[in-house]
């Protein structure tokens, strides 16, 4: 359905489909947390998201924290996954300021894919989500300002690699780099942590070992470090795998770059469950940000 907050385009019907009252994916909270829960909030879009509301990392972290003796330490965990197909970094945003720290988490994890700096509108990496549901005011202007922003590109994009993903971060890089700033100054300003979590993408043909995107993954580690954020690449877990079994099914008339399938997931939980457990037993996580 059309959102009601014009910077998120679209959102999900509530109470339908596995949508929660609040249009996610995922069960029901209360805004008010229990003192003896600790709960992580992840925002992203369909890789986060998952093949369903209860297969994906998030739910699967939490079922893992929850079933482990070792992890309890009189605590009980929650997970709640704010996240919608398509979703680009500008839309994420508005979900990390309005809506995520209305659950008092005790983190945040940040599910970066590497077409989240697409335009919702102007590119299509939402399979035409942004364009259907997008109402321009003038139909004139919203046609020139897309023109004059496809000519910006071409421009600014001359000399960049064609391969889309790679394109975004050298087109982007200046608006990625204060994108990630603003998470930190929202996290700062929350002081709440936020751990800045990388995915690799599936290249068509090829093995991790052959994997060319590693310097975009380096660019994003620099960008979020140099700022004080936490950053967790799924690489370093995900590259141990034949992504033929991590990754969703393609087909000939489509290939998929982005999605886990459940085995997928079920690596990435793990890797967040070692990761987390380490910080918060070996005070290892980030403290609050002041």
């Amino acid at each position: 359905m059309r959102a009601t907050d014009t910077r998120l385009i679209y959102t999900y019907v509530p109470n339908t489909c596995e949508a929660n009252a609040k249009g996610y994916n995922d069960a029901e909270y209360d805004y008010e947390k229990d003192p003896a829960i600790y709960r992580i909030v992840i925002i992203g879009d369909s890789v986060a998201a998952g093949p369903s509301s209860t297969e994906n990392f998030g739910k699967i972290l939490e079922k893992r924290l929850n079933t482990n003796s070792s992890s309890h330490r009189g605590k009980a965990y929650e997970v709640i996954v704010l996240a919608r197909s398509g979703y680009s970094t500008s839309q994420e945003l508005v979900i990390l300021e309005d809506e995520a720290f209305q659950y008092n988490p005790d983190l945040v994890m940040w599910s970066y894919v590497l077409n989240d700096p697409a335009h919702p509108v102007y590119h299509n990496a939402n399979g035409e989500l942004g364009r259907f549901w997008y109402t321009p005011q003038y139909y004139l202007l919203h046609f020139l300002q897309k023109t004059i922003f496809l000519v910006y590109e071409r421009v600014k994009g001359y000399k960049c690699e064609k391969e889309f993903h790679k394109f975004l971060h050298c087109v982007y890089h200046k608006q990625i780099e204060e994108n990630i700033k603003k998470i930190r100054v929202i996290s700062a300003t929350r002081h709440i942590p936020i751990i800045f979590l990388i995915h690799p993408i599936f290249e068509k043909g090829k093995t991790y070992s052959e994997y060319s995107l590693i310097p975009v993954h380096h660019i994003l580690n620099t960008m979020a470090t140099s700022v004080g954020i936490m950053v967790w690449d799924l690489y370093d877990v995900l590259r141990y795998y034949n992504p033929e079994d991590v990754k969703v099914a393609s087909n000939d008339q489509w290939y998929d770059p982005w999605h886990l399938n459940i085995k997928g997931h079920m690596v990435v939980a793990e890797y967040l469950y070692e990761k987390l457990t380490q910080g918060l037993w070996g005070q290892k996580l980030p403290k609050q940000p002041r």
